[in-house]
């Protein structure tokens, strides 16, 4: 049950990593037209700043539930080459932990997005409301949240020697 479940949630993250792109490269387009009319006619996109700082946001939370599921953190595998015992055991710690702070930020991101919606915030130029793309990245935080209760899972029946466990 585990491995599909794994597989599963690749195919889901790859999907929203690929969301990510894609509001990376509209932020690349848009910043290379606002240069272009910076510098041929004296006439800078309006909005880019407003836009931008948005989609870096939404970018950075698609990909992190990818990041999580691949194992993309960095590690320190010293204790694991001298005792595999004690390797499983501390990466299973260490995705309890990142699980927690995980949960912490979503709350946090929702706390801050239902801030934002109580101010009736808007962007600077464009005068859009800026709540809707915090309760995205809440959202999207929320899904890496679930994504790291897989990986718990996964490290857990690794420690308890009921899954060898290869990265898909």
């Amino acid at each position: 049950m585990l491995p599909a479940l794994e597989r599963t949630a690749l195919l889901a993250t790859r999907t929203l990593s690929f969301v990510g792109l894609a509001a990376l490269m509209l932020l690349a387009g848009m910043t290379l037209a606002d240069g272009i009319g910076r510098s041929l006619f004296n006439k800078p996109l309006e909005g880019v700043r407003d836009i931008g700082g948005l989609a870096i946001a939404v970018a950075v939370s698609c990909c992190l539930p990818m990041g999580l599921l691949e194992r993309g953190n960095v590690t320190i595998r010293v204790i694991e080459n001298m005792s595999a015992a004690a390797g499983r055991l501390l990466n299973f710690m260490a995705a309890v932990l990142v699980e927690i702070v995980l949960l912490a930020m979503a709350w946090q991101f929702h706390l801050y997005a239902e801030k934002m919606a109580r101010a009736r915030e808007v962007t600077w130029v464009l005068q859009i409301p800026v709540a809707p793309f915090w309760y995205g990245v809440d959202f999207i935080v929320w899904c890496a949240a679930i994504v790291q209760a897989i990986v718990v899972l996964l490290e857990m029946a690794r420690l308890t020697g009921k899954q060898n466990h290869e990265s898909a």
